[in-house]
């Protein structure tokens, strides 16, 4: 379990499930309450240079936290054309803290988070079909860091404003934005905020009470990444999560690039999943993309080239999916498959990705596996 696994329900004001029975729900008594953030990304506005820019902001206190939006815009760039990762590379690296530093998030990419989104919160719909999503040389787009999945589960006590979730990282230099030649970068706006749950009435009109926390907050959401060598054409390929494991794993996903760290679909057939001794799934390419279509449907984001998708969740929506998957310090968890014999700018790299949970006391039920 990661050291700050308890730090979030300790964040806020005290933490204690309702007293007894006949209460209304906590979300239906609550409801869905946003706030622009008083600390802004670089006071709001930055024209792109061609060195990254360090960003650290504290979130305002409110209600129960889903998620930190990040409403991005921009305009003034003249040449060169979007980035492939864009308009998400504008965020070379972003990190969730909890108030003593600990990550909720790990230190990762704007990419890696869009993809984290898509295709941990499908729900929620397509990042990149929002209505403000624009991939151009003047990126626009929101970027939501959510530390609830839904139905309150995984959402943060945020009440006590002597112990702030922070934000952190760096903007991209404008190379990581616009490929090709650009004689001037654009300058990017921000406008951010919180969306909470917040704090409903003690009774409502029928003096019937309402429950005041949140039974989510008995669990909370984690983000990691390591990153591996991907060996050269026609090489065999061991790609090792062992030093992401310990909590259960709701969303894993690999990033293949090359050496140019251009994305490709370079792993071919087999791609086989073990855990310990057991193995889990035994893919080719087609099969494990064909399953991604069983989960996910056809209304989520298409796979991007050299994603590599493994959910192990349940969509309580569609009544699809699985369990989470349970994982100790000492699992080890793998995949194995070999580089194809035509990839071209390799070695490369393979960028191994969890969202993972942690259940706290009294996690109800009906909030598991979600």
């Amino acid at each position: 379990m990661p050291s700050g696994a308890t730090v979030g329900a300790a964040a806020g004001a005290s933490v204690a499930g309702p007293s007894g029975g006949g209460m209304n729900p906590f979300w239906a008594a609550s409801n869905w309450y946003f706030e622009p953030n008083s600390n802004e990304i670089a006071n709001g506005s930055w024209q792109l240079t061609t060195s990254a820019k360090p960003f650290s902001i504290q979130l305002d206190t409110n209600g129960f936290l889903k998620d930190y939006r990040v409403v991005v815009r921009s305009s003034g760039a003249v040449g060169g054309t979007a980035a492939p990762d864009g308009p998400y590379s504008l965020f070379q690296s972003v990190t969730f803290q909890t108030p003593n530093g600990s990550e909720f998030f790990q230190d990762m990419g704007g990419y890696n988070h869009l993809i984290h989104q898509a295709y941990g919160r499908p729900w929620e719909g397509n990042p990149t079909q929002w209505f403000d999503y624009a991939q151009s040389i003047n990126p626009s787009f929101t970027m939501k860091l959510a530390p609830e999945i839904r139905y309150t589960a995984g959402a943060l006590p945020n009440m006590d404003s002597r112990r702030q979730y922070k934000v952190q990282g760096y903007l991209s230099p404008v190379s990581g934005v616009i490929s090709g030649s650009n004689s001037t970068a654009p300058t990017v706006t921000f406008a951010s905020g919180i969306d909470t749950w917040a704090q409903p009435d003690a009774k409502d009109l029928m003096e019937v009470d309402n429950e005041s926390i949140p039974p989510g907050v008995a669990l909370q959401v984690y983000r990691r990444h390591a990153t591996q060598t991907l060996n050269g054409a026609s090489s065999n390929n061991t790609i090792d999560a062992r030093s992401l494991t310990g909590n259960l794993d709701r969303l894993l996903y690999l990033i293949v690039r090359d050496s140019n760290g251009a994305r490709q679909d370079y792993l071919s057939d087999p791609i086989t999943w073990t855990i310990d001794s057991r193995t889990l799934d035994n893919y080719t390419q087609a099969s494990l993309f064909g399953s991604l279509n069983d989960f996910y449907g056809t209304n989520v984001m298409p796979r991007p080239t050299g994603v590599y998708l493994f959910p192990r969740f349940f969509n309580p929506g569609t009544l699809v999916g699985q369990g989470w998957l349970e994982t100790s310090g000492a699992t080890k968890l793998q995949w194995q498959s070999t580089t194809v014999s035509t990839a071209t700018n390799v070695p490369g790299t393979i960028d191994i990705n969890v969202e993972d949970v942690v259940p706290l006391e009294g996690l109800p039920y009906e909030l598991t596996n979600l």
